[in-house]
C-alpha cells in the first residue's frame, strides 16, 4: 500500500458524472454541485458563493429531461433492438410508458422520434 496521496473514489466517481452531465445539459444546478463538490482553489466561502449565485435563478429542468431522454434511449434500444419490435411500435411502446399523460395531441409518436435524435446527437458531439 502506497503511502503516498490517497484519492477519495467516491468524490473522484461523483465529480466525473455531474462533469458529463454538465457537459451535456449546461444546466446551473449541475454547476453548483460541482462547484460544492470542488471549489475553486480550495475555498470554501467563495465556493458557497458561487453556488449562492448559481442557484439564484429559476430552476431549469435541463438535468430532469436529459435523464428523461437516457431513460427513453435505454428503452428504445431493449424493445428495438432486443425485442426486434419496428421503429413505430417501439415509440408507441415510448409514447404510452412516458406521455400517456401528457395528451395526444402534445408528443405523438412523430415528436417523440425527432426529440430522442436530437437528444442522441447532442450527445455525440
Amino acid at each position: 500500500m502506497s503511502r503516498g496521496k490517497t484519492d477519495n473514489l467516491f468524490f473522484t466517481s461523483e465529480y466525473e458524472l455531474l462533469k458529463d452531465r454538465w457537459q451535456r445539459t449546461q444546466d446551473r444546478e449541475t454547476l453548483a454541485q460541482l462547484v460544492q463538490l470542488s471549489p475553486p482553489f480550495g475555498d470554501q466561502e467563495v465556493g458557497k458563493a458561487i453556488q449562492a449565485v448559481l442557484l439564484d435563478k429559476r430552476p431549469d429542468k435541463k438535468a430532469y429531461r436529459d435523464a428523461l431522454w437516457r431513460d427513453i434511449d435505454r428503452l428504445y434500444r431493449f424493445v428495438h433492438e432486443e425485442q426486434g419490435k419496428t421503429q413505430a411500435e417501439t415509440y408507441e411502446i415510448i409514447r404510452n410508458m412516458f406521455f400517456a399523460n401528457e395528451g395526444d395531441d402534445h408528443f405523438d409518436v412523430k415528436t417523440i422520434e425527432r426529440q430522442h435524435r436530437r437528444w442522441a446527437m447532442k450527445g455525440t458531439r
